[in-house]
């Protein structure tokens, strides 16, 4: 499904429906509720940059992994494109900080805290990852180092859900997801 909003093309492909058919079988509705107004903070984060930045929003894709947002401008300077790509996980981090103030660590702040500190690991496909390529370059060098630490992340964050008992299937898919794609992007840019 696919609308035109003020110049914003919004795309809503099947895969997202039904991975949130599927973790809402899985998990909990509060939980649920929270995890989406969560991420939502995230990409308004996101969004607002966009727009602070004068890049503007071309495209906002909801896709089984997750959204992806374009901007209208397609040369953005160093600066531009750090301050769109931190200000998800900077809004997640804030959020945690004032919540945690006002309440305690509530399941909210403890979700703005984990969805913060989970974008900026230094996977291509998240914040983290795409703001170090943006910092370094895309050096032969620097890019396998970076896919060699991503496996080894995506294979330790796997044991210590299983040493920890954790059987929530979403989340050992999501760390193979994570390492499968750090190598496709490699292999896209021809690093292997």
């Amino acid at each position: 499904m696919t609308l035109q909003i003020a110049g914003c093309r919004i795309r809503v492909e099947f895969g997202f429906p039904a991975m949130l058919v599927l973790v809402f079988l899985w998990s909990d509705a509060a939980f649920l509720r929270q995890s989406l107004a969560v991420s939502l903070m995230h990409e308004c984060g996101h969004g607002a940059a966009m727009c602070l930045c004068g890049a503007g929003l071309r495209e906002i894709r909801f896709h089984a992994a997750g959204v992806k947002m374009r901007t209208k401008s397609m040369l953005l300077h160093r600066k531009q494109e750090l301050c769109i790509l931190l200000a998800g996980p900077a809004v997640n981090l804030c959020m945690a900080v004032i919540l945690h103030f006002l309440h305690g660590w509530t399941d909210a702040a403890l979700l703005h805290l984990c969805m913060g500190i989970f974008n900026l690991l230094p996977f291509s496909v998240l914040d983290g990852g795409s703001a170090l390529e943006c910092l370094t370059g895309q050096s032969h060098g620097l890019l396998q180092v970076q896919t060699i630490l991503c496996l080894l992340l995506a294979a330790g964050m796997s044991t210590a859900l299983a040493l920890l008992h954790v059987h929530n299937p979403f989340l050992h898919l999501m760390c193979l997801y994570l390492g499968i794609s750090q190598l496709c992007v490699d292999k896209c840019t021809g690093m292997w």
